[in-house]
C-alpha cells in the first residue's frame, strides 16, 4: 500500500470500524475473503502457521489480496495490541480503486 495516502479516515467514512482485543484473531488461513480492512490503531502479526511474515500497524491495510483475486485469505490476522479495524467491502473496495488517485498501488 502507498504509505503517502492516509487511508484511515477514508475509510471510517465509508466501512464499519470495530475493535479486536490483543490475542484475537481477524481472520485465519483459508478463510473466504470478502472484505479488507484498514488498520486505525494497533498492530496485527500476519502468521503462516507459527511464523509472523509481516507485522502491521496504523494505516495499513490487510486482506487486500483476496479483494483482488478473489482467492481464500492465505495468512491469518492474529493482533498483538488491541486494534481497531475498518471494514472495507467490496463495494467500498470498488469506490476507493475508482475514486483515490494512487489507491490501487
Amino acid at each position: 500500500m502507498n504509505k503517502d495516502l492516509d487511508m484511515r479516515q477514508m475509510a471510517r467514512n465509508i466501512g464499519a470500524t470495530i475493535n479486536f482485543p490483543a490475542g484475537s484473531v481477524v481472520f485465519n488461513t483459508g478463510d473466504a475473503g470478502n472484505c479488507m480492512y484498514i488498520v486505525q490503531s494497533g498492530m496485527l502479526e500476519m502468521t503462516i502457521g507459527d511464523k509472523v511474515i509481516e507485522t502491521v500497524g496504523p494505516n495499513e491495510a490487510i486482506g487486500f489480496m483476496s479483494m483482488v483475486d478473489g482467492s481464500p485469505r492465505s495468512s491469518t490476522a492474529r493482533v498483538k495490541d488491541a486494534c481497531e479495524l475498518t471494514i472495507i467491502d467490496a463495494r467500498a473496495f470498488r469506490f476507493m480503486v475508482d475514486e483515490v488517485p494512487n489507491f490501487a498501488m
